[in-house]
């Protein structure tokens, strides 16, 4: 779990990570200036998912459901 203060910063680590690691990253707003890039698997207290990504792709909503379990 990695914390940025913007969502473009986030949103490029976790593509880039997604793609090298070949995982899920999720992309979460925790508060003001505050995102975390994190595994579906991490526990974020507080958080709202505003983007999700493998490959380096953005996952659509529905598929993001299916690696929430």
């Amino acid at each position: 779990m990695n914390t940025y203060p913007t969502s473009s910063q986030a949103t490029s680590v976790a593509r880039i990570l997604s793609r090298s690691l070949s995982s899920t990253v999720v992309v979460y707003r925790a508060a003001e200036n505050k995102f975390i890039t994190a595994s579906p698997r991490d526990t974020v207290r507080g958080g709202l998912v505003i983007g999700a990504y493998r490959n380096g792709y953005g996952v659509s909503p529905s598929e993001m459901l299916t690696f929430a379990h």
